[in-house]
């Protein structure tokens, strides 16, 4: 999705905010397809609902200006999508006790990742215990996190250090440095955790969103 020109940023913002909810429906019809029990695809599209309206409300209270609209939009999106996957395995990521969307000052920034792994038995009754850890979020691109970020400054947020050990369940710190940010700039960070048998092999992984708004 591209910005014209000739729209102004208020256009630009209802733009989005239509795109927003036509591609929900998307996201919703994927949902209803998955062999879900009802408690669980209730909950998915639940959520994607709300990410619309949440979406929609910092689109038009923050967005003002085209990088910030499209980094809230692409936000959204990335949640939308998460949301449309669900969670196999305990997984949540806080910013001061804030979750998926956050208030922050000027500085570092720290997010505290919180996953725990499946337990499951085997035959003989032994249990099988797997493991989480933060992963890659983009292997091909060598990238570690997806970062988007409306700042002035290009490199103005950057992640100085994060803990990748695998175990049963982790409480695991990403820091964030945002001492460049101004008031009002905006980041998405998307977190990747993955989940490991016995052997180091990844069965399955998962990504979760932050927006976070400086103030």
């Amino acid at each position: 999705m591209y910005h014209s020109s000739r729209e102004s940023v208020d256009e630009y913002k209802v733009t989005c905010i239509e795109f927003i909810r036509d591609i929900s429906r998307d996201y919703k019809d994927w949902v209803n397809r998955y062999n879900l029990d009802e408690e669980e695809r209730g909950w998915r599209l639940e959520m994607i609902d709300n990410v619309v309206k949440v979406t929609s409300v910092w689109i038009a209270r923050y967005g003002n200006t085209i990088r910030k609209i499209d980094v809230i939009k692409d936000d959204g999106i990335n949640k939308m999508a998460e949301f449309t996957a669900g969670y196999p395995f305990y997984l949540q990521v806080y910013v001061d006790g804030q979750l998926r969307y956050a208030e922050h000052k000027v500085g570092m920034i720290e997010l505290d990742v919180k996953a725990r792994a499946r337990e499951e038995s085997n035959s003989s009754s032994n249990s099988n215990r797997r493991r989480v850890g933060i992963t890659m979020y983009n292997r091909r691109m060598n990238e570690m996190f997806q970062l988007l970020t409306a700042t002035a400054v290009s490199d103005a947020v950057s992640v100085v250090s994060y803990d990748s050990r695998l175990m049963d369940a982790i409480d695991a710190k990403v820091i964030l440095d945002a001492s460049k940010c101004k008031e009002s700039d905006l980041i998405s960070i998307t977190v990747v955790v993955g989940e490991y048998d016995e052997d180091g092999l990844e069965l399955d992984k998962r990504g979760f969103t932050t927006l976070i708004r400086i103030v």
